[in-house]
């Protein structure tokens, strides 16, 4: 990872430096609830690079809203980030997480994460705001190509 970045639980003071990231990455931000417990952030100086947030669903933790400004991807920032959020969701006893993205794979290969049918997601799961937000009524994942 950078050197420098801090990957911290995110305050109150932090959620508009959250929308500025989500907005930078293309992700809705609307969803962005100061009830959340599980959003963290990379800041490196007093900068907000990056964020990942999570919902808890029983046992399972659902990640998403992962982004980190362009010109501070490639030093695996989204990784440690989603670790973090593991970390935090184990501890607070989820022994399954679900990984929702907006078709960037590449967080697959370093959190050990599987692709899955959804009908396969526990039904709180698929009947998260996140969940049906990002795949509507869709019973089957659907992976391009391209």
């Amino acid at each position: 990872m950078m050197r420098g970045v801090e990957i911290r639980a995110a305050g109150e003071a932090d959620w508009s430096a959250i929308v500025d990231v989500l907005e930078c990455c293309g992700l809705p931000n609307d969803a962005v609830d100061q009830g959340l417990r599980f959003f963290h952030i990379a800041v490196l100086g007093e900068r907000v690079v990056g964020c990942a947030c999570a919902e808890q669903y029983g046992e399972t933790v659902v990640v998403r809203s992962v982004g980190v400004l362009h010109e501070y991807r490639g030093h695996q920032i989204a990784t440690h980030l989603v670790g973090s959020v593991l970390t935090r969701a184990r501890s607070d006893g989820c022994t399954k997480a679900v990984l929702i993205t907006a078709g960037r794979l590449g967080l697959r290969n370093h959190c050990d994460f599987s692709l899955a049918e959804l009908v396969s997601m526990p039904e709180e799961v698929r009947l998260s705001s996140s969940f049906v937000r990002r795949f509507g009524g869709s019973r089957t994942l659907k992976i391009s190509t391209d």
